[in-house]
Formats: structure tokens, C-alpha cells, sequence
């Protein structure tokens, strides 16, 4: 079953410039019992928020299964605050934008963005989702407050899926606890260029690593399988499966730090790609073939007679 939802947030307030934040919240219910999930999301600004103002100022949109929580973290070189990241379990959707008055630019951008919301994209089990809008400004306002009136709406296609009481029951103990508030967040770590130069082999040899030439021209070790037509034109030569092998292990040999893969065979180079040939070829990779297999033979009721 598929549900066409259609909100909006149209409402004004006051708040602090540059030390607090306006938040919009609605809550959109839906059926118990059922596994949901966003066929198709758009986000509407109704009101154009930001445009023809001259002013330091941010705007986010989540759409979420549990009340959004501000964060100590920051949003942007301004230093806004932020609600949850948008790669975190607990976003469903989430749009924002920064109205930046030196210079004077208007950034907006959404997760998923719209290629991405006109498909399915995220299921939940939590009867309920929140419509959210966070505004924020710098402290650079004639007057120590700010008002702000919002004009903002939500289109959503949701599937509802009737599920058993385990399912049902297991997910939403799993998204009560990725919706757990996390204040402030660290994750990653941070990498020197040094830490990568000496992590990276090809780094410490100053570049690529070498690699053997094959020569299409002679086939004592069946160079010419990996050439259709070995010579440009010419017919191809035969490679006896002997040969073969010798240059498939040849191919598979360690090397050192810096050294070419593959091998050298007397005055023969094979390189490591040339195994490539074995894989349409079991026998190649199972061992040797024997030149006449022994034919099947069958007991009365069909099994096969292991001699």
C-alpha cells in the first residue's frame, strides 16, 4: 500500500541572533504494525528563504522517525549549529542552506538529492515521522533578536508493508537506539601526508611499479592465448597445455618489494596479468587433465560405479 503525504510548515518566530536557533517541528503519523519505506521524497521552499537579504544566516530540513536534537557541533565557518548528518541511520532526508552576505551567495543542497528521492530509498518501522526546520543567524543584527517566517513543504510516496511482530518489534528497538542524541561527534581520523607517503609502497619507490613486457611472437610458454590472432594477421600458434602451465606458474610467483610481478623464464618475461587466461579454463587451475578420461560406467539403477 502506497501513501501520497503532503506537508507544510508555514509559521513565524523570534529567537536570539547568534545564540540560538528557531526550530519548526510536525508530526506526520502513519499505520503501526508495518514496515515503511520512501518510495519517492521532494522538499519544497515555499517562501524562498534567504533570497533578497543581505545577512549571515542558515537553514536546515530533516525529515526523521524521532524529534531532531541540536548538536554541540558546527554547521558551516559560521558557526551555526547543526542537527543530525545526513549519513547518519536516524535522517530519512535532509536539505539545508547557507545565505552567506560577504560575498553575497546562496548555497542549497539535499541528501538524497532529487535523482536519488524519485526512487526508493530508505525503510523504518517507527509509526511516526517528524518534519523538521531548523533556522539560525549570526549575531549581526541591528537588534539582539530575529524573526523569521517560514513557508516550507514536504511531498513523500510511502510503501507500508504489513510485517510479523518480531520484525516489527526488532525494528523499532533498533531505530530507538540510532536515534540515541549524540551531543557532539568525533569520528575519523586525520592523516599527514608523511603517514601516507610511508604507508604506500609505490610512494616509497618514487612511482608506479614496473611491469614485465610479453612478446606475442614466440609461444614457448603460450604467450599467444592471450592474443586472438597472434602475429596481426598471421595464424595462430598451438600452445601444448606443458607450456601453458609453466608460464600460469610463472605468472603467480611473489617478487620482492619493488620488483615487477610475475617472472622471468630464462630469456622470457611473463607478467602477472597473464594468468588472466586460466580463468575460463578449469583444468588450467585444477591440475593436470589426463589425455583420455576413463568412460562412465553405471550400476542397473543409474548410479555411477566408482572404480
Amino acid at each position: 500500500m502506497i501513501h501520497e503525504i503532503r506537508e507544510t510548515i508555514q509559521q513565524s518566530g523570534t529567537a536570539t541572533a547568534g545564540a540560538g536557533t528557531l526550530q519548526f517541528q510536525k508530526r506526520i503519523n502513519l499505520q503501526e504494525g508495518m514496515r515503511h519505506t520512501i518510495n519517492h521524497i521532494d522538499f519544497f521552499d515555499d517562501g524562498l528563504f534567504n533570497l533578497g537579504v543581505v545577512r549571515n544566516s542558515a537553514y536546515q530540513v530533516f525529515v526523521t522517525n524521532y524529534p531532531i536534537v541540536i548538536t554541540d557541533n558546527t554547521f558551516n565557518r559560521f558557526l551555526y549549529q547543526p542537527g543530525p548528518l545526513a549519513g547518519e541511520d536516524c535522517v530519512l532526508f535532509k536539505a539545508n542552506g547557507v545565505r552567506d552576505s560577504t560575498p553575497q551567495e546562496n548555497v542549497r543542497q539535499e541528501f538524497p538529492n532529487q535523482f536519488l528521492g524519485s526512487m526508493p530509498t530508505f525503510s523504518f518501522y517507527t509509526p511516526q515521522l517528524y518534519f523538521t526546520i531548523i533556522i539560525d543567524r549570526l549575531a549581526d543584527e541591528p537588534a539582539p533578536t530575529f524573526e523569521e517566517d517560514v513557508q516550507m513543504s514536504l511531498y513523500m510516496a510511502v510503501e507500508s508493508t504489513e510485517v510479523n511482530a518480531v520484525e516489527y518489534g526488532i525494528g523499532m528497538l533498533q531505530e530507538y537506539s540510532e536515534n540515541q542524541a549524540m551531543l557532539r561527534r568525533s569520528q575519523g581520523i586525520v592523516i599527514t601526508q608523511a603517514t601516507i607517503r610511508g604507508a604506500m609502497p609505490m610512494w616509497q619507490i618514487g612511482g608506479i611499479r614496473p611491469e614485465f613486457m610479453a612478446s606475442n611472437a614466440t609461444n614457448t610458454l603460450g604467450e599467444n592465448w592471450f592474443f586472438s590472432t597472434a602475429g596481426y594477421g598471421g595464424a595462430e600458434q598451438m600452445s601444448l597445455t606443458s607450456g601453458v602451465r609453466a608460464g600460469l606458474a610463472d605468472a603467480r610467483q611473489m617478487v620482492g618489494f619493488g620488483d615487477a610481478f610475475g617472472s622471468t623464464s630464462g630469456s622470457k618475461a611473463i607478467p602477472d596479468w597473464f594468468k588472466a587466461i586460466a580463468k575460463p579454463f578449469p583444468g588450467l587451475e585444477s591440475g593436470p587433465i589426463r589425455s583420455q578420461e576413463p568412460p562412465l560406467k553405471h550400476f542397473d539403477n543409474g548410479n555411477v560405479m566408482m572404480l
